[in-house]
């Protein structure tokens, strides 16, 4: 399964993951639309490490303390307020997050680890040939939704820490130029007209 979002030059794109349907996912503790399926453990990859990301911690409900990290320094754990954004980082291509049940142990980085029972999901939904469509948040703000399920094996809701991504595109180098070439014809123009 490959899935792509972006704006302008920032693309970030799902690859593999596994399909994967759950209940129980408990809206209220959680800034986010009720949610049942999503992506599970899909490797998100930017096609720009120059792109930034910023997370949004959307809630939890879990007994577990987790915790969210991206390149390698941890960013929060699931008891900050709701909403707390952080970032912008630097996005690296795949990108460079994981989660962390800090009670078990068990972590999962981006793309997933077969070897532990936690593991996260890109939330969204499946249509009837089974393609995937990202869920984007209430308000449509972010790109991708995460939600996690940590070690605690009582049940699988992924909604023990979940996180709002959003991608956007660093300004090359030109574009400043040609930002700034404009603002000096711009003023340029304007002290002309003062001075007619």
């Amino acid at each position: 399964m490959l899935a792509a979002v972006g704006a302008a030059n920032a693309t970030v794109s799902l690859v593999g993951g596994t399909e994967n349907h759950f209940t129980g996912y408990d809206a209220p503790p959680v800034l986010t639309d009720p949610q049942s399926s999503g992506l599970q453990d899909a490797l998100l990859v930017s096609d720009n490490p120059l792109d930034q990301i910023t997370a949004t911690f959307l809630g939890k409900e879990a007994a577990h303390i987790n915790q969210f990290f991206v390149n390698g320094g941890l960013v929060f754990n699931n008891l900050a307020a709701a909403p707390s954004t952080y970032g912008p980082f630097y996005a690296h291509s795949p990108l460079d997050f994981k989660f962390k049940d800090a009670t078990d142990g068990s972590e999962v980085p981006n793309g997933g680890n077969a070897l532990a029972f936690a593991s996260y999901v890109v939330l969204g939904t499946f249509d009837t040939a089974h393609n995937f469509t990202a869920y984007h948040g209430t308000h449509g703000e972010f790109d991708f939704v995460l939600g996690f399920n940590d070690g605690r094996k009582i049940d699988a809701d992924y909604d023990d820490l979940v996180v709002g991504l959003k991608v956007s595109v660093v300004p090359e180098p030109e574009t400043y130029a040609l930002m700034l070439a404009g603002l000096g014809i711009m003023g340029f123009v304007a002290r002309r007209r003062r001075a007619d």
